[in-house]
């Protein structure tokens, strides 16, 4: 992780103010206003090849819990694991996993009128929150290194969002963005073009976290129509 030392520098010399700067856990991190999270976590960003260090927003002092949930889980493990993973195999395990219980899984339905949703409207940059450094080669291995267990609940371990964020990142340029207690954010500069590649992208989403579904746009076609053009991926775990 970060050494908390050289996070100050860091900050200052991209401009940053960072009054209320901490360590929670081994993560360093600082409070910022809403209309500060996003375009702090955008200069940090473009300097992580310099720094090395990863940002993410972490969401509010509620938020911020999951740092410290690790539930014996070692990152270095995880991280191993995650990128030792086939994500399609993974991702067909879960699709058979939930046909089994709902054949007509996916829901399917009509998308006409749906416009993508606005690539800056971030959930975790919506309220004042924290913004967490991470020492990391690459965003996607930001929920193994802090062996994030905010999708646990639904069977899904660190080590395979670092397998489907990998994937997403090596085929759309997905980088991690938000990390919450339940809820991962992505910004996609490269989103899938095209109604038949929408679709498969939204077809894998849904197999990761079926909730963004069922407890949001309601069909997979709303799901590819709304999410999967936009910059912005958001997937949430009950």
């Amino acid at each position: 992780m970060a050494d908390s030392a050289a996070v100050p520098a860091v900050l200052a010399d991209l401009g940053i103010e960072a009054p209320d700067l901490r360590v929670f856990g081994t993560v360093p991190l600082f409070r910022a206003e809403p209309d500060q999270l996003l375009p702090s976590w955008r200069r940090l960003r473009a300097a992580h090849d310099r720094t090395g260090l990863w940002p993410v927003i972490l969401g509010s002092d509620d938020d911020i819990a999951h740092l410290g949930q690790r539930f014996g889980r070692d990152p270095d493990t995880e991280v191993a694991r995650g990128l030792a993973l086939d994500a399609p195999s993974r991702l067909a395990e879960w699709r058979a996993e939930l046909q089994e219980d709902d054949p007509d899984a996916p829901p399917r339905g009509d998308a006409a009128g749906l416009e993508p949703q606005d690539e800056d409207d971030f959930d975790l940059a919506g309220k004042p929150g924290w913004i967490g450094l991470v020492t990391a080669a690459a965003g996607y291995l930001v929920p193994g290194l802090l062996a994030w267990s905010g999708a646990e609940n639904a069977g899904l371990e660190p080590a395979d969002h670092v397998a489907v964020l990998k994937r997403w990142h090596d085929l759309y340029g997905a980088e991690l963005a938000g990390l919450g207690l339940d809820v991962i954010e992505l910004w996609v500069p490269r989103p899938p073009a095209g109604p038949a590649a929408a679709l498969a992208a939204a077809e894998e989403q849904y197999w990761y976290c079926p909730d963004v579904v069922d407890q949001g746009v309601e069909t997979l076609d709303a799901l590819a129509a709304i999410q999967v053009p936009s910059r912005r991926w958001f997937f949430w775990w009950d």
